[in-house]
């Protein structure tokens, strides 16, 4: 089964990535200004964490799709439970974040981030981006 092209699923991995090292500065500068944190990630180690799903993306730019998909798997693990998981988790503690739309923000980025990762590491992509 091929979803979309090679080219489209890295544009909107590195997509993915952008946003969250954005939400994640956006934490940071919300720390910054003495306002509550977004999300109880640590805004310095999350934007790494979004940093390195972005270097993974790397090995898809440069074809070596055997290691792009072994560290697609590995994303699906950092996103599924680090970005979905451990954020509904936290359904019951929404002070942790500084608002609903914060913690809505976290679990909806990461989902996305987590259906691309899910789909390179099958491999549901295909080499070219002719119809």
């Amino acid at each position: 089964m091929k979803i979309m092209s090679l080219d489209r699923l890295l544009m909107l991995q590195l997509l993915y990535s952008f946003a969250g090292v954005m939400y994640n500065v956006g934490s940071l500068l919300a720390l910054r200004n003495e306002l509550p944190a977004w999300a109880p990630t640590d805004p310095v180690m999350g934007a790494g964490a979004m940093s390195l799903v972005g270097l993974f993306v790397a090995a898809g730019l440069l074809q070596n799709l055997a290691l792009y998909r072994v560290l697609m798997a590995i994303a699906v693990v950092l996103a599924g439970y680090g970005g979905v998981v451990a954020h509904l988790l936290n359904i019951g503690h929404l002070e942790l974040y500084h608002s609903v739309w914060t913690w809505a923000g976290a679990i909806g980025v990461n989902s996305f981030g987590l259906v691309l990762n899910l789909i390179a590491a099958l491999g549901w992509f295909s080499r070219s981006s002719a119809p």
